[in-house]
C-alpha cells in the first residue's frame, strides 16, 4: 500500500496523497473496512506487478468479501458520511483502477459516485470550495441543464478565494486569485456544450463566437492562476534530454527537452491537471476558430495560441521522468551516456504513474496535440501499466482513439478525494 501513499512534508505546501491513512487505520483498528481495503489493494498491487494470477484471485476474493459490509455501512445514515467511509470508498475505487481491464473498464465509476455523494451531502466531513461541485463534474447531466449550471457557476461559485477547503489550490496561497477548483467547475459545462455544438453542423455562427468568447475568458483565469503560484510550486530544471536523431521510437522519459522536478508528486500532479485542462480549453478555442472560418471570411486567429500549446505540452513531457523514475538524477545521468543507448527507467512508486496517466490520456485525444507526442504518451501509458501495475493505464494506452472524458473524470474524483485524507 505504501506504493500509493504520499506523505506530506508540509501541509501548507502539499496535501500529499492518502496522507492520514495510517493514522485513520490505527484509530479504526485492523479489522475495520478501511484496513481490509488496504490489504486488498496491497494484494492486487503485488499480483499486478508480478503478473501472478493467484495473488489477483485472492485480492478479488478479498474485495468481494468486503463489499457487503461496506454497503451496510454506507446505508446507515450515521456512518455513511464519515471520513472512514469516504476513504474506504476511495480505496475500493483505487482497487478497481489497479485491476481495470478492457472487459470491465468502468468498474471504478460506482465508487466514484459514492465518493461524490458523500462529499456533496449536507453532512460531508469536509467544508469544500464550490460546495463540492468539483466532485460532481462527471455527473451525466443532460446538455439542456448545462447552460443553467454554467450560469450558476459564474455567479454563486465565485472565482475569488474562499475560506473553504480546496484540494487543487495552493495551500499557502493567501491571494484573491482564482482557485483551480472554481475554474474547473466553471469550465466543464462550457466544454461539454461547445463540443456538442461543434459536432452539430447546423450550429449558428453567433453560437460559435459565444463559445469562443467564454473560453477566452476562462483562458485568462488560467493565466492569472499560473502567474500567481508560489515559489515552492515552481518546477526546477534538472537538465535536458538531447535529441537522439537515430532513435526510431523513444523510450518513456526520453522525449527531447528539459527534465523537471517538483516539491513532490502532489504538486506536479496539480500542475499537470492545470496544463491538461488548459490544453482542453485551447482545443475548444482552436476548433471554434476552424468552424467560424468556414462560416465567415477573414477570421483572425490568435498567433500566440500555438506557442501556448507547445509550452504546455513540453511542461508535461518534462515532468514524465519525475513521475516514473525511482531516482530522477540517476535516470538523467544515465540518459546522457556516450553510446546513445536509451536505458529503461527503473520504476518509482506507483502513485507517480497514477497521478500522471489521465493527463497523458487526455492530451493524447486532443486534435491540437502533435501526432508523434500522442504516440509517445500512449507508450508511456503502456509502460505505467506494465511496470507500475496499474491496469487502467494499460487499458487507456489501447483506447486513445475513444472519447472517455467522463470515464476519466470519474477516476479523478477518486484521486482528488484521496488528497483529502
Amino acid at each position: 500500500m505504501a506504493d500509493y501513499c504520499l506523505n506530506s512534508r508540509n501541509r501548507t505546501v502539499s496535501l500529499g496523497y492518502l496522507n492520514g491513512l495510517e493514522a485513520l487505520i490505527e484509530r479504526a483498528g485492523p479489522a475495520s473496512s478501511v484496513a481490509e481495503a488496504c490489504r486488498t489493494i496491497g494484494m492486487a498491487h503485488l499480483g499486478q506487478k508480478l503478473s501472478n494470477p493467484a495473488f489477483m484471485q485472492k485480492a478479488n476474493k478479498m474485495y468481494f468479501g468486503l463489499l457487503p459490509s461496506f454497503r451496510l455501512t454506507i446505508s446507515n445514515k450515521a456512518t455513511s458520511t464519515t471520513v472512514h467511509s469516504l476513504m474506504t470508498a476511495v480505496l475500493l475505487g483505487l482497487y478497481e483502477i489497479i485491476t481495470s481491464t478492457g472487459t470491465k473498464p468502468g468498474a471504478h465509476i460506482a465508487h466514484a459516485r459514492g465518493v461524490s455523494a458523500i462529499l456533496t451531502s449536507k453532512s460531508s466531513p469536509f467544508n469544500l470550495l464550490c460546495e463540492g461541485k468539483l466532485f460532481q463534474l462527471a455527473s451525466p447531466l443532460p446538455l439542456e441543464e448545462l447552460r443553467t449550471l454554467e450560469s450558476r457557476n459564474a455567479t454563486t461559485s465565485s472565482l475569488q478565494k474562499s475560506e473553504k477547503f480546496s484540494i487543487l489550490c495552493t495551500p499557502i496561497d493567501n491571494t484573491s486569485w482564482p482557485t483551480l477548483d472554481a475554474i474547473f467547475v466553471k469550465m466543464h459545462p462550457l466544454v461539454r456544450r461547445a463540443e456538442a455544438a461543434l459536432a452539430d453542423k447546423s450550429t449558428l455562427l453567433e453560437e460559435l463566437q459565444h463559445f469562443k468568447q467564454e473560453a477566452e475568458q476562462i483562458r485568462k483565469d488560467y493565466s492569472m492562476w499560473a502567474m500567481n503560484i508560489p515559489k515552492e510550486w515552481q518546477p526546477t530544471v534538472v537538465g535536458t534530454i538531447p535529441n537522439t536523431q537515430f532513435a526510431t521510437r523513444l523510450e518513456p522519459g526520453y522525449w527531447p527537452g528539459p527534465v523537471t522536478k517538483y516539491y513532490d508528486l502532489y504538486v506536479s500532479s496539480i500542475l499537470n491537471s492545470y496544463r491538461k485542462a488548459r490544453l482542453l480549453l485551447l482545443d475548444v478555442i482552436v476548433n471554434c476558430d476552424q468552424a467560424i472560418s468556414r462560416l465567415q471570411k477573414n477570421v483572425i486567429v490568435d498567433p500566440t495560441i500555438f506557442a501556448e500549446i507547445q509550452e504546455l505540452t513540453l511542461d508535461i513531457t518534462a515532468s514524465i521522468p519525475y513521475h516514473l523514475a525511482d531516482n530522477l538524477q540517476e535516470f538523467f545521468d544515465q540518459s546522457l551516456s556516450s553510446d546513445g543507448t536509451m536505458r529503461v527507467i527503473v520504476p518509482g512508486r506507483s502513485v507517480g504513474g497514477l497521478f500522471l496517466m489521465h493527463t497523458l490520456y487526455m492530451v493524447a485525444t486532443l486534435s491540437i496535440a502533435d501526432p508523434a507526442l500522442k504516440e509517445y504518451f500512449k507508450d508511456c501509458l503502456a509502460w505505467i501499466g506494465r511496470n507500475m501495475g496499474i491496469g487502467q493505464a494499460t487499458m487507456l494506452s489501447e483506447t486513445t482513439h475513444l472519447d472517455l472524458q467522463g470515464f476519466i473524470t470519474e477516476a479523478h474524483v477518486l484521486i482528488w478525494a484521496g488528497m483529502l485524507a
